[in-house]
């Protein structure tokens, strides 16, 4: 298994339907096939991965202005959501 590949999504099925649900037992969605479930996962594991992956930048950008400029969390955060715009 992918060392980065979550195991939050999972495959129940609930009569001739394929329900995903997420960690806590949320339903994502209900398919009628396997396949289009398992796209789905796939679907979600992608998201989570590049939300998290844009997480770590900004945090990244954050402390390098925090080091850059001796400011402080607060105020990089703020010139980080400002040049967003």
């Amino acid at each position: 298994m992918d060392k980065y590949r979550m195991d939050k999504y999972r495959i129940k099925h609930k009569g001739s339907r394929f329900a995903v649900t997420f960690d806590a037992g949320e339903t994502v969605g209900v398919y009628g096939t396997a396949k289009e479930a398992r796209q789905t996962i796939n679907d979600c594991e992608q998201r989570d991965l590049i939300f998290k992956t844009a997480r770590t930048l900004v945090k990244k950008a954050v402390d390098g202005l925090m080091g850059t400029y001796n400011i402080d969390r607060q105020t990089a955060q703020e010139w980080i959501k400002d040049a967003a715009g």
